[in-house]
Parts: C-alpha cells; sequence; structure tokens
C-alpha cells in the first residue's frame, strides 16, 4: 500500500540512487523500482509518530534503512544462488555476480553517507547494525547442513541477520521523536523481537507455500535450515531426516519428502509456537513506551504483517 510516507521514502532512495556510477546504477535501479513492502522504513515512521518528527529528515532515515536492507537482499540473494527477487531475476542472474556485489556495496555506500549527513546519532547506529548484519550472514554460510544447529544458536542467528535492521528501524524513529531512554529502548525491543518472529515465519512459509521470489523449501538444498527442520531434526527418532538433509544425492526431487518428515514431526507447528513466543515479546515491548495513537498504529502494522501468508 502507498502512503506519502512510503513515497516520500522511494523518492529519496531514487534521488540517492541517481548519484551511483552508470552500471550500478542500472542494477539497483531495478530492484528500488520494485520497492516491496517498505516495511522497515513504515516502521520507522510509525516510532517516529510517537512525537513530533521532521518528515524530510524520517524519509532519508527511510532510505537508509530500505538501502542497507536492498543491499542485504543482493548478498543474500548471491550466497543462496536465488533465481528470482521481486517477480524478476534476481540482481546477480542479470548483470552476473561481480556487479551484482559491487551494486550491494554501493548500496552499503550510499546508505552510509546518507546517514553521516544526518549526524553521528545516525551513523554510529547504522554502522553498528551493518556489522551484526555481516556477522549475521556469515553464520548463515558457516551454518550450512549443520543438522546439530541448536534453536538458541538459530535465534541468535536470527537476531543479527534480520531483527537487527527491525531493531535500527525502531531505534532510529525513536530518536528522531526524540523519546526518551526507555522508550527508545522499549521500541528498540519491539523491532528486534518482531524481525526474529518475522524471520522464523518466513523459514515456516519456505516450507509451506511457494512465493513468487523462489520454489517451496530451497533453502533445504542449500542447507539452510530453519526453524520448522530444526524442531523436527529434535523430534526425529528414526534419524531419517537428517539422513535425507545430509545425503550426497539430495536433491529437488527429495523435497516433497523433507516436506512431509518436518510436517509430520511436528517441525512447523513448534516453529510457529516459537515464532509467536518472539511475536508477543515484542508486542509486550511496545505496550510499554508511552503514546497510545502512535502505539496502536505501530501494533496494527505488527497485526498486519502477522496475518499474511
Amino acid at each position: 500500500m502507498t502512503t506519502p510516507e512510503t513515497s516520500a521514502v522511494r523518492a529519496r532512495l531514487e534521488r540517492l540512487v541517481d548519484g551511483l556510477s552508470a552500471p550500478l546504477r542500472d542494477t539497483v535501479r531495478g530492484l528500488v523500482e520494485r520497492p516491496g513492502k517498505q516495511l522497515r522504513s513504515t516502521m520507522l515512521a510509525a516510532c517516529a509518530g510517537f512525537g513530533e518528527a521532521d518528515p524530510g529528515r524520517v524519509a532519508r532515515l527511510g532510505a537508509v534503512v530500505e538501502l542497507v536492507h536492498l543491499a542485504s537482499l543482493v548478498h543474500d540473494d548471491v550466497i543462496d544462488r536465488a533465481a528470482v527477487r521481486r517477480g524478476r531475476p534476481a540482481a546477480h542472474r542479470e548483470a552476473g555476480t561481480e556487479l551484482a556485489l559491487l551494486a550491494g556495496l554501493a548500496c552499503l555506500g550510499a546508505a552510509g553517507a546518507e546517514a553521516a549527513e544526518l549526524g553521528e546519532d545516525v551513523s554510529v547506529p547504522v554502522s553498528r547494525t551493518i556489522a551484526e548484519l555481516t556477522h549475521g550472514e556469515l553464520l548463515d554460510v558457516e551454518r550450512g547442513f549443520d543438522v546439530t544447529l541448536s534453536l538458541p544458536d538459530y535465534v541468535e542467528l536470527v537476531r543479527r541477520k534480520t531483527g537487527a535492521l527491525f531493531e535500527l528501524s525502531c531505534l532510529l524513529g525513536a530518536a528522531e521523536a526524540r523519546l526518551g531512554r526507555p522508550a527508545r529502548t522499549a521500541l528498540a525491543a519491539f523491532g528486534r523481537e518482531f524481525g526474529i518472529a518475522f524471520q522464523i515465519m518466513d523459514d515456516c512459509w519456505d516450507l509451506t507455500a511457494a512465493g513468487a521470489d523462489k520454489p517451496v523449501g530451497t533453502d533445504q538444498l542449500l542447507g539452510l535450515f530453519g526453524a520448522p527442520t530444526l524442531s523436527a531434526l529434535r523430534a526425529d527418532d528414526s534419524g531419517r531426516l537428517g539422513e535425507l538433509l545430509l545425503s550426497p544425492g539430495f536433491s529437488v526431487a527429495d523435497l516433497a519428502e523433507v516436506r512431509e518428515l518436518v510436517t509430520g514431526l511436528g517441525g512447523i507447528t513448534a516453529a510457529r509456537e516459537l515464532a509467536g513466543v518472539h511475536y508477543r515479546k515484542a508486542l509486550s515491548a511496545l505496550a510499554a513506551a508511552p503514546g497510545r495513537p502512535a502505539g496502536a498504529a505501530l501494533r496494527a502494522i505488527a497485526e498486519k504483517v502477522w496475518g499474511e501468508p
């Protein structure tokens, strides 16, 4: 849904992208022209609504978090060998791996330059978050085909890879609203916990519903086992699921059996329950932040996303 806030963020994104050199500009523009839900910048604007924030600065901050998100998507697609992003061929499929990686770095560079212009209170948390995202991506690669990964370790990975950017979005919005430290801490916790819940549910969707960006269950082929699979592995006394996932001949043809095993062992149910735990933590944190109208708006955004397949 397009709003004045999302339109302002997109306009700023387009202006920043226009400043990139030609090959990178064209690659990044293809993603900017398909902005997705702009969920992170929308949450940032909702948090800024807790006070009297400058709309111009809020739009610029929204562009920063969306650029960081774009960079993470481009690099994620390279690592995951994804074929499609937002309904079109992924950047590395259209422009090649090298140019796609450079385009991702260009997004981070543009985000960093914009953050620096907005001040140290913005540039420092943005830099720290990029470091967290990088660490999370590294952990994601390192844990490939690890059927022994514990759920607490998985949640920590998700906190760094997904929760950190949601946390940053809410923190920057709260700072622009000039909220006190307790309220900023509460909104940052809301973003972090919501991001964790969001990623866990995304892992569930990977196994239950084909989307525009990838076929069902393809993360399993890359050894990226989410909460449903990890939960099912813990419940599998037969060892069949682990044996299948680690089989040298594991292929697309085996995904139907993987989904059947994960579902039958209660993996999807357990993962959804885990996501619910973090979602409720997010709402509890939000309840601690002052400002009823703004709080209701932010909760409405969360509830809408939570209810989407």
